[in-house]
Parts: C-alpha cells; structure tokens; sequence
C-alpha cells in the first residue's frame, strides 16, 4: 500500500514539472513572438568609444519611442576584414553593432524605399548616439538629428551590408574629451608668471588708491572751510532775521526806539 502510494506521489510531481515547463516555454514563445512573427529591417552603425552598457537584446529608441534591439555586436575587422582602410575614419578597432528593427515606420517601406529614406534622413542629421538609462550603468540606442555640419558622416572603406547610420559620441565621453582638453591646456600654463603679474597689479591697484585718498583729503580741507564759512553765514542771517522781527527800528535807525511813558498816554 505504501509502495503504491509513493509512486502516486512521485508520478503527481512529474506531472506538476512537466506542466511548469510547458507553461515556460510557452511564455517565452509569447513574449518572442513579436521578434520572431514581425517583419524587421536591419541597419548597422560603427562606435569609436566604448560601448559599457549596451549589449546584445538592448532597447533602440528613435527619438524617444522604441523602434527595435540591438541585434549583434562585433568588432569592425570581424566583419569586413581585409576590406578595411586602416587609415580611414572608421578604423578596424571600432565597434560593430547591427540594430533590428521592427517600427512599421521602417519595415512598410520596401529595401530600396528604406535606403533612399535613411539616405535623407541621415543628410538631414539622423545619428546614433549612447545615452545612460538612468544611474543602473545601462544604457540604450538613441536615434536623433543633430547638425550635420558639425556631426559629418565619415568615409567608410567597405560598403555595409545594411542601410548605414553614423554614430556621434556619448555624452560622456564628449564630457571626458573636453575634461582632457582644458587639462592639457592647463599644462601649458605658467601659474608662476601668472600669480607675479597678479601680485604687481595687485600692488599698483593699491598705490592708486592710496594716491585717489590723498587727493579726496586735499579736496576736504578747502570744501570744510567752505562748509564752515556758509554755516557762520547762515547763523549771522538767522540772528538778523530775529533782530528784524522784534526790533525793526533797530535795524533802520541803529538803536531800539524809546521806552513808552504811560502818564504821557
């Protein structure tokens, strides 16, 4: 009775793990099947930096909006070869990557439609470029325009196999270039000279002010006397005034007037 039990139990749990597998591959089918069943169009780029963060599977966004993955990563020499112009723009130790992509934007249009489109698109400034998803060290695809003028499209050795986008550097390393470029400037910069000639103005800074404080005090001394002169004046004026309001027979005749004789009244 045991026996039989035991292999119940142990023929439920070959069942409960086939179902389990059944129900995985099924999921994965699902969650494949828009890669697997849509059309996709394909088109490649060339990285001369470092691709930390993108990988095979990685999200491709145009403008914003997702529109496909990154399909196969390789180096350049892996895929051209011998075609490769060592000493072209884009060299043999640039990063390959091939991008799927699956936006009806792109896969309605026919092979030749879809090259003549990019063509435009891409003389009018559509470029690839690695941006940071975040603080996670991730990082996407991102197609956008840019000036054409300042981003060219370089010269390329071989013909690619697919529509060619050209890519522009991340912002990170446009940071760390420019880092590199104020350092090395720096280098070339005598801070020695510099801080003498700053002590010298400096000093000359302060005889000046000292010769502009010396000139206002010999103004001070002729304006006090004057500022003196017409408070003295002011005074004398307020006196008269007084004088002339209570006295005005002084004023006129140079002695108060006689005192009145209340008998003569």
């Amino acid at each position: 009775m045991n026996m039989r039990n035991t292999d119940i139990n142990y023929f439920k749990i070959g069942i409960f793990v086939l179902a389990g597998v059944i129900l995985i591959v099924l999921a994965l089918i699902a969650f494949g099947s828009k890669h697997l069943f849509s059309p996709t169009a394909y088109v490649e780029t060339y990285f001369n930096e470092s691709i930390q963060g993108i990988s095979e599977g990685t999200l491709v966004k145009y403008r914003g909006v997702q529109i496909g993955y990154v399909k196969e990563i390789a180096f350049v020499s892996e895929i051209y070869g011998k075609k490769i112009d060592y000493d072209s723009e884009v060299h043999s130790r640039a990063i390959y990557v091939k991008i799927a992509v699956t936006s009806k934007l792109f896969t309605r249009k026919t092979s030749t439609q879809l090259e003549k489109f990019l063509d435009r698109e891409v003389a009018s400034g559509l470029r690839v470029k690695i941006t940071p998803q975040g603080l996670t060290g991730i990082s996407y695809l991102e197609l956008n325009y840019l000036d054409p003028k300042t981003n060219p499209i370089p010269k390329l050795s071989w013909k690619p196999e697919n529509c060619f986008i050209p890519s522009v550097p991340s912002v990170i390393t446009q940071l760390g270039d420019n880092l590199q470029h104020i350092f090395d400037k720096l280098k070339h910069v005598d801070f020695e000279h510099l801080f003498s000639k700053l002590g010298s103005s400096a000093d000359s800074i302060d005889r000046a002010a000292k010769k502009t404080e010396t000139l206002l005090n010999q103004f001070d001394e002729p304006f006090g006397n004057l500022l003196q002169n017409l408070k003295a004046v002011s005074d004398n004026l307020r006196v008269i005034s007084e004088q002339l309001k209570y006295h005005p027979s002084q004023m006129i005749f140079s002695k108060p007037p006689p005192p009145l004789d209340p008998r003569k009244l």
